[in-house]
């Protein structure tokens, strides 16, 4: 290393040659007759790509940067080794660790992404690291284009630890380099859902999430992370920065603040990653993917969970209505209207389950109460589940609800009601416009008045279908049809001017998942609004055959249920996540 740097000084203080001249000394004559002068030729009137392609060749940075630290006596500060891409010291007391990359060296070549997979040890088809490009028109009306390479911001405020429902993150407090358990981690994937920048991968193979440490063990032993130590230009590097302050103040009248345009509201984690760059971005620059619109993941356990929880939960609240409101013809639903709820209840808990990668390790669910919406709706489930199991018992026990039979179904209902509060705010949380308080708090609710009432009416119309049938089957009416008219009022986002999350939602959910959506109103129509219809012309022509009205009622509940699970898989599914830019498809 010295003598490339000894030799590196001897060329810097080596007399220029002007572009295009001879190197070589010139004879003292010409083959003729006296030498002539040499001709200085102007470099701008000969200069070509090519030239510039060699001078960038020739460019030694890394060793003319070491040369230049060892002449200023800051190469090693006597450690006997030198840094460029990584900080010479640890952090201090209100300091960390960061990612700094340099936009303007940046060429889009993926030597990051190929390393970060390969030092990791990563499966084929993962890479904790990902280039995005960025297209706009600057002031002039000049076409623009960045690449921006990503990786995990190690956020001062990071929601993938704040929802983690078993504390499978930890902050490294001396580096502040956020790191992810894998011995942990039970694989329920919602850290890839409350990470705005979607860093945490989930590896199907194994089961469990993983994302990047910034090669913490390779920084504990002063080398470079992977990323940086293969970028051929010096993007990348590592940095120590100041700490974020604990709380931050938005003001409301300013832009948000973001890593890179087209990046989400940095206050949503407060990132550390820096962005540099000589040029000033046009913010008006979108990422290369914008136009096209990802089908999200479906998470087909979680929407029967959500779908039968909800339905669980109104069955009970209609019963315990139907036995306050009207107690004789209620009378005909004990025991089966409780234990209709606890069947529902049990079977998605089971299918909650089902979606973890690490089901073995479900119990650790509920290690992260202090700070996860999703450990919080587990343990509000868990006791809804237990009190429902007792209040089935009491029905089958006893023939007609006395005050502590009321007092039992009240607490069941509540925890069931603080359950499903649980549900909405742990997608609220997320940041995600579709699953915002005001969009999926009415859409848990109505699921559960509809699933609740069909089951109800099922369970009415097979029992007794004279009481209770036709109050049942109109409130059906009104709560499906509210429910679906709230869902065709949303669709009218994909006539928006400006384009927005919900612009998007809507075009997917007319688009490219118009298949499940017709199928969702076809299936609420016909199970929430037509077979109630039908029953109530039934019921109030005269005394009905109790088969018909049984079938009848039966059906209805099988095709509202099939209806809601439509609805939820789209819920999933037509998501559209903030993100970092990424690529062209």
């Amino acid at each position: 290393m010295t003598d490339v740097a000894d030799r590196a000084n001897l060329d810097a203080h080596a007399p220029a040659l002007p572009v295009g001249a001879d190197p070589r000394p010139s004879s003292p004559s010409g083959p003729t007759g006296p030498a002539t002068p040499p001709t200085v030729v102007d470099a701008a009137a000969v200069r070509t790509p090519l030239d510039d392609w060699l001078s960038v060749q020739a460019d030694l940075s890394a060793v003319e940067r070491f040369s230049r630290a060892h002449d200023a006596g800051m190469a090693g500060r006597g450690t006997g080794t030198w840094h460029d891409v990584v900080p010479l010291g640890q952090p201090g007391p209100d300091e960390r660790y960061a990612f700094e990359v340099d936009l303007d060296a940046c060429t889009g070549c993926k030597a990051c992404v190929a390393a970060c997979n390969s030092l990791n040890g990563l499966d084929d088809d993962e890479s904790f690291r990902s280039v995005g490009v960025l297209l706009g028109l600057d002031a002039a009306g000049a076409a623009v284009q960045q690449t921006v390479t990503t990786a995990c911001h190690h956020c001062d405020d990071p929601a993938c630890l704040t929802g983690c429902p078993v504390d499978a993150y930890e902050v490294d407090i001396a580096t502040g380099i956020v790191a992810h358990l894998d011995d942990q981690c039970i694989g329920c994937g919602y850290c890839t859902l409350t990470c705005p920048y979607e860093v945490p991968r989930f590896n199907e193979r194994l089961g469990i999430v993983r994302k990047c440490d910034m090669c913490r063990g390779r920084l504990a032993e002063g080398e470079a992370p992977a990323c940086a130590q293969a970028c051929p230009t010096g993007a990348i590097a590592v940095r120590v920065v100041a700490r974020a302050p604990a709380e931050v103040v938005m003001d409301a009248t300013l832009p948000p603040r973001r890593l890179v345009p087209g990046a989400p509201d940095s206050s949503l984690t407060r990132p550390s990653s820096i962005y540099r760059s000589r040029r000033s971005l046009p913010s008006s620059m979108v990422a290369a993917d914008a136009a096209t619109i990802p089908i999200a993941h479906g998470h087909p356990a979680l929407a029967v969970m959500l779908v039968l929880t909800q339905l669980a939960i109104g069955a009970l609240v209609v019963n315990q209505g139907a036995e306050a409101l009207a107690p004789d013809a209620a009378s005909a639903l004990r025991p089966w209207g409780p234990l209709l709820g606890l069947a529902a209840g049990i079977m998605a808990l089971g299918a909650s389950v089902l979606h973890l990668g690490r089901p073995r390790y479900a119990w650790r669910a509920v290690i992260g109460f202090r700070h996860s919406w999703l450990s919080r709706e587990i343990v509000a489930f868990g006791a809804f589940a237990g009190l429902a199991t007792l209040n089935a018992g009491v029905a089958l026990l006893g023939p007609s609800p006395g005050l502590a039979s009321r007092a039992l179904g009240a607490a069941t209902v509540a925890a069931g009601v603080a359950g499903v509060s649980c549900s909405v705010l742990l997608y609220a949380v997320t940041g995600r416009a579709w699953w915002r308080v005001a969009v999926t708090g009415p859409k848990f609710a109505l699921t559960a008045a509809v699933g609740g009432l069909a089951a109800v009416l099922a369970v009415a119309a097979v029992a007794d279908p004279d009481p209770l049938v036709a109050p049942l089957a109109g409130l059906l009416v009104l709560a499906s049809g509210t429910k679906l008219g709230l869902e065709a009022a949303f669709l009218r986002h994909r006539r928006d001017d400006a384009v927005t999350a919900n612009t998007r939602t809507a075009g997917l959910l007319t688009g490219a998942l118009a298949r499940t959506t017709a199928w969702r109103f076809g299936l609420g129509t016909a199970g929430g609004i037509a077979i109630p219809l039908a029953l109530l012309a039934v019921v109030g022509s005269g005394p009905a055959p109790r088969v018909v009205v049984g079938v009848a009622a039966v059906a209805a509940l099988v095709t509202v249920v099939a209806g809601e699970l439509a609805e939820r898989l789209t819920f999933f599914t037509a998501s559209v996540a903030p993100r970092m830019p990424g690529s062209r498809p």
